[in-house]
């Protein structure tokens, strides 16, 4: 097929209801290039003999040396189809008309280092080719892309690829492939069938939500609610049917595919029968007649005909039509060779097979003749995506209330849009609008690429000789003689000399019929020609501040709805850009687009516009949109479309620096660039100057070093050894004597010296140093308690740190996002208070007596909800049936129950304190205010509050304004009144005192200090609560000066007495873990497990696959381990294993770092070196040693003096 010129895809790209943007989804190297090789080809843009050779998508070096993708990558086919005018069968041409389409094709990464590619590629998309290959089934990224496709609300069409090494490898017969493709299918629905349950559960939430608010307000409060059901849905249009035409079967590599469709048509006419009936025949216990031919059989029809016996062992219909010739046509060519069979086959199906293709003595070059000509691969998936995948104008109907609304809702609300006015309609009805009638634009950028100039046709440097050849001689000659004739007059002005030649304007061979020289006429159109070229080049330097002069930052972006024009100025506003928020103005910024692209893979064609529906380059960009982000004519009426979700979590870092310190620049500039190009990376500066990179894998970490090196800094970089995060627990062991960490408190003293102290408090310690003496715990005290005093002695805080049950260190961990989500919630409700707080003020400024108290109970602005809890119910019942909410509101009490029931007979928590701690006593999570650890305040602590205490889980009712609103404690508000009639005593002496409640803004920075690095590597904590057991005031008098100091002590002093009381107890690292998945054969299963149990790895599951020879493992491997892991599975293999690895999060190392042999038991079998490694120490040593940390290392082990012998 000759190349379609750009200007006719321009054209089809004015048409939404003839466009389809599609993707190519799968695990890796299941064949997603392959296949899209094989579209390319119906374009003429590669050979179809080459196709799946070429590799055409993958554009990097590296992609093409590896085998897989490692960028996803666009480009727009042309496809047309003929269609019957009536239904009338005519062979007549005029009978058929032409149908022309538009395919805007992303082939997206198959590894999960690059999950981030496959998530932009599936927003930018509105349907999606999923691959499976049928030898490897349905693997772990294959779960990864479905459900990418799912949350984006992309339609997919199911591939099962590969079918032909079932045939040659496997030996499987027709009915035995048909059986495991049947598996295949049912176990990709299943996951599909999880993706809608999670989704119904969600909705008959938000559903029961609203349904109870209505009840209430026509009810009241208190009646219960009896008339609610839940609304039967279907489901049959999620899954994938091969009967309904959204399953095709083929072999990329090969070059061939079919559906059901097709065959249906070929066989409807021999049958007797219409496709239509005949289609949904084809899969399933359907059988044909075998007397009459012509007739359909159900499995009871069959066995009523023939018997039980041979209706079970009778040939399916699918089998008999589709499966059976495919084999025949592969045993014929592959298997037996057989020329005369071959013969035969290219006979009967009616192909055209070159004679050099008969000849080849390469039988898989005939085969794909053969298949090519019987089955085109290409043929079939774009019929499968013309009549299974929707336009533009039909998906986002389904789509964009998902994108607008942010995905809080289950449900498509189009009201939601529409009531936008112009912008709803434009975006629901895909409308590109005219010059004369415009509408606003909204589009989405999914990913900043970075193209070196020379690849794009507007800024190359060949563009002096496109402009040269694009000019007519006339224009050349004008353009000439005026720049010689300028020249000239120059000259003249400065007294030099004029040729004779050109004076006496005679025409000779050097001179022109003007009298102009010839050389000075080419000299001066050269010189023109480059002048304007390179004020062209200076322009688009000063329009696009992106990068350097060789690399130029793109947007890849899909455009819903309006027309994007060159030169249009519009507004850029990234994932954080919220109308409503008041600081969120720095994420919304104006820009000026220089110049609009089509995408054709490696190459790029300028469009002068872009219309709604389609796939699209924009230049200009860069700078306001840092990796995705949404564009918009009109910032004030367009919305800012959703984030994408992704299902990669960057976990592996690495330090770098430039070889030549004079390169730091060059660096820093690279590291922008990469920050903006990647979705997936992070570029953290650290205060010390250190510059670190994030990346979500070892293969990630390689590529992102190659683009440093050739393409965006350009400059020698050293690289440390990756940085692996750690976290620090503790647990109720006994910890070892002896700790030495060297690592100074705010009052001088070393935390090894309280460890080692807190454990001998008994002994009689003499030591006569003030500081040591004042943090010595006092007898009787419970394990953990740690007692400090600032270091002016004016404050003193006793706390007590423990370890949390590992249920609910777990449950924190879970439910991270959800306190995440409360802390925003309520920190936006806290502004309303504050606002409503200051007009009360300034209304009663005149009243200084009267506190001012705000009744949140009415339904205005500042009100803050939060439902009380049925404490009579049954906490397992609620905690087993009751879903989560949606609402944040209520989600704070759904959140209380299922921490309570964590504690349910967890050592050291009673259920006394454990109540306490749900109603009154947490008062933060840490680090960061959300991680999995807790601030506690004892009811001694809380009897010192000016103020009705602050805390999680409690009933708003009124808020008081006599102290100061803080920002560090819990979201909630206490429900506490307080009156000048009713105060206890202990708050009337609370008030002429100083207080917790005056530095609890110091005492919550010092727990998220303490909590963000523990005592052993300096990394954060995970399942530790501490425990404010008092806080003692010692000075006489509060001054400003002395209030001042004593904040930033307190600070420190807490901070040090949490690392204290956590070397009380006995200390664990946690590691970070991948999930391994393998696919081997049994010969190499003792070869993949020495090499995992090598690596500190452990065995979950090995489950041999029905019917194959691969046996599945799943394993976890810690990633301080993993660095070239998969190389070496792969070179003990000899290739036949490859890992796929997984993040799966932290595990606890049940190995104490301090540990030593003590028991005789120990000393005998290990001897006082403990010659046994001890992995967590090695792992400590290993981070403290990086940090610049003390390290205890001996120098000089099992020294003896040496023997000198005379000879």
């Amino acid at each position: 097929m000759p190349v379609i010129p750009p200007a006719k895809l321009a054209e089809l790209q004015k048409n939404p209801h003839s466009i389809r943007n599609v993707c190519v989804l799968a695990h890796v190297d299941h064949g997603k290039t392959t296949l899209s090789d094989a579209l390319l080809a119906t374009n003429g843009i590669i050979s179809t003999k080459l196709a799946g050779k070429v590799r055409y998508l993958d554009s990097r070096e590296d992609e093409q040396e590896r085998g897989i993708t490692m960028e996803s990558s666009g480009i727009s086919l042309y496809y047309k189809v003929l269609t019957k005018k009536d239904s009338e069968r005519s062979e007549e041409q005029d009978s058929h008309t032409a149908s022309e389409y538009l395919i805007n094709l992303i082939d997206s990464p198959g590894h999960i280092d690059f999950a981030s590619e496959v998530a932009s590629a599936a927003r930018l998309s509105d349907g999606a080719l999923v691959l499976v290959d049928v030898v490897e089934g349905v693997c772990t990224q294959t779960i990864s892309v479905l459900r990418q496709a799912w949350v984006e609300r992309v339609r997919p069409v199911l591939f099962f690829n590969k079918i032909d090494r079932l045939i040659v490898e496997w030996k499987m017969s027709p009915s035995e492939a048909y059986v495991h493709i049947q598996q295949l299918v049912e176990q990709v629905n299943a996951v599909l069938a999880g993706f809608w349950e999670g989704d119904r559960l969600a909705e008959d939430s938000r559903k029961l939500e609203e349904a109870k608010e209505k009840w209430k307000e026509t009810h009241g409060e208190d009646a219960p609610m009896t008339e609610w059901y839940l609304e039967e849905k279907d489901d049959s249009h999620i899954y994938f049917s091969p009967e309904q035409g959204n399953v095709l079967f083929g072999s990329a590599i090969d070059g061939w595919a079919f559906s059901t469709s097709h065959f249906a048509q070929l066989f409807a006419e021999k049958l007797g029968t219409s496709p239509e009936k005949l289609q949904p025949l084809m899969w399933g216990d359907y059988f044909m007649d075998p007397k009459s031919k012509r007739r359909v059989l159900t499995r009871k029809q069959y066995a009523k005909l023939y018997g039980a016996g041979k209706a079970a062992a009778a040939t399916p219909l699918f089998v008999q039509l589709c499966f059976i010739p495919v084999w025949q046509v592969y045993e014929s060519v592959i298997i037996e060779n057989d020329q005369e069979k071959i013969d035969k086959v290219i006979s009967t199906l009616g192909t055209k097979v070159l004679p050099r293709d008969r000849r080849s003595k390469d039988r898989r070059i005939l085969l794909t003749a053969i298949m090519q000509g019987w089955l085109p691969l290409a043929q079939a998936c774009m019929v499968a995506i013309l009549e299974k995948l929707p336009s533009p104008v039909e998906a986002q109907l389904l789509r964009l209330p998902y994108l607008v609304q942010g995905g809080t809702k289950s449900v498509p609300d189009s009201k939601a849009v529409e009531d936008q006015g112009a912008v709803g309609r434009a975006l629901f009805g895909c409308d590109a609008g005219s010059e004369e009638k415009p509408v606003p634009m909204v589009a989405y950028v999914g990913k900043i690429i970075s193209v070196p100039r020379d690849g794009l046709p507007d800024l190359s440097s060949s563009r002096a000789q496109r402009n040269r050849k694009a000019m007519t001689a006339d224009e050349m000659r004008a353009l000439g003689r005026d720049a010689v004739r300028r020249e000239f007059s120059l000259n003249s002005e400065h007294g030099s000399a004029t040729s004779t030649a050109a004076n006496s304007g005679v025409a000779t061979p050097q001179n022109n019929e003007e009298g102009v020289p010839v050389d000075s006429l080419a000299k001066a159109i050269g010189e023109k020609l480059v002048v304007g070229s390179s004020q062209n080049d200076a322009a688009d330097d000063a329009l696009d501040q992106s990068g350097p002069e060789d690399e130029i930052l793109i947007g890849f972006g899909r455009i819903y709805s309006g027309t994007v024009r060159v030169g249009d100025s519009v507004w850029a506003m990234q994932p954080k850009y919220d109308p409503k928020a008041p600081n969120s103005q720095q994420y919304l910024k104006q820009v000026t687009v220089d110049a609009l692209y089509m995408l054709m893979g490696r190459e790029f064609v300028c469009l002068q516009q872009a219309p709604a529906g389609n796939v699209f380059g924009v230049r200009g960009v860069s700078g306001a949109i840092l990796k995705s982000g949404t564009l918009a004519s009109d910032f004030q009426a367009c919305p800012n479309l959703a984030t994408m979700h992704s299902e990669t979590y960057p976990i592996v870092r690495v330090a770098l620096e430039p070889a030549n310190p004079q390169d730091i620049g060059k660096l820093v500039r690279g590291l922008e660039l990469l920050n903006q190009a990647d979705p997936c990376v992070q570029v953290i500066s650290q205060s010390t100057g250190e510059r670190v990179l994030v990346t979500a894998g070892e293969l990630h970490l390689e590529r992102c070093m190659k683009d440093l090196r050739e393409r965006f800094a350009q400059c020698e970089i050293h690289v440390s050894e990756p940085i692996v995060p750690f976290r620090e627990s503790i647990v109720r062991q006994g910890a070892q004597p002896g700790v030495v960490l060297s690592e100074v408190g705010v009052s001088g003293q070393s935390l090894a010296t309280v460890s080692f102290t807190a454990g001998q408090s008994n002994s009689s310690d003499t030591t006569t140093d003030p500081e040591e003496q004042r943090t010595k715990p006092a007898e009787g005290h419970q394990r953990g308690e740690v007692s400090l005093t600032t270091p002016n002695g004016l404050a003193t805080v006793t706390l007590v740190v423990e370890p949390l049950p590992e249920k609910t260190t777990r449950f924190l961990q879970r439910h991270e996002q959800d306190i995440q989500r409360i802390l925003a919630f309520t920190s936006s409700k806290r502004r309303q208070i504050l606002n409503t707080a200051a007009e009360a003020l300034e209304n009663s400024i005149g009243d200084d007596a009267v506190p001012t108290v705000i009744n949140t109970s009415d339904r205005d602005s500042s009100r803050v909800i939060v439902d009380d809890i049925d404490d009579d119910a049954d906490e397992t019942d609620k905690t087993s049936k009751s879903p989560r909410p949606s609402k944040v509101a209520e989600l704070c009490p759904w959140l209380q129950t299922r921490l309570c029931a964590t504690f349910n007979r967890a050592k050291g928590w009673d259920p006394q304190r454990v109540q306490h701690i749900a109603e009154h006593g947490i008062q933060t999570f840490g680090p960061r205010r959300t991680g999995a650890n807790v601030l506690i305040y004892s009811k001694d602590v809380l009897q010192q509050y000016k103020k009705p205490a602050f805390g999680w889980f409690k009933k708003q009712k009124e808020i008081s304004l006599r102290g100061p609103l803080s920002s560090a404690t819990t979201p909630f508000l206490s429900d506490e009144e307080e009156s000048d009639s009713e105060v206890s005593p202990i708050a009337e002496t609370a008030r002429t005192t100083i207080g917790i409640s005056d530095f609890e803004e110091s005492v919550n920075t010092g727990f998220q200090l303490a909590t963000q690095s523990g005592p052993l590597c300096f990394e954060p904590l995970v399942g530790v609560a501490v425990t404010i057991k008092s806080f003692a005031y010692n000075g006489n008098s509060a001054s400003t000066e002395n209030m001042g100091a004593l904040s930033g002590q307190i600070i420190t002093t807490v901070r040090d007495a949490v690392k204290t009381g956590l070397l009380h107890w006995s200390p664990r690292l946690h590691l970070a873990m991948y999930t391994c998945d393998i696919q081997a054969t049994s010969e190499v299963l003792g070869k993949v497990y020495a090499v995992i149990n090598r690596r500190r790895g452990r065995i979950l599951s090995e489950e041999m696959r029905e019917g194959t020879p691969y046996f599945t493992i799943k394993a976890t491997l810690p990633i301080v381990e993993s660095f070239g892991f998969a190389d070496e599975i792969r070179k003990r293999t000899s290739g036949a294993a490859n890992p796929l690895l997984i993040f799966r999060g932290f595990e606890p190392l049940d190995v104490d770092p301090f540990w030593v042999p003590t028991t005789e038991e120990e000393l005998e079998d290990l001897g006082e070196k403990a010659d046994r490694e001890n992995a967590a120490k090695r792992y400590m040593d290993k981070v403290r040693k990086r940090k610049g940390l003390f390290v205890e290392h001996k120098i000089v082990q099992h020294a003896e003096k040496q023997r000198t012998l005379k000879k």
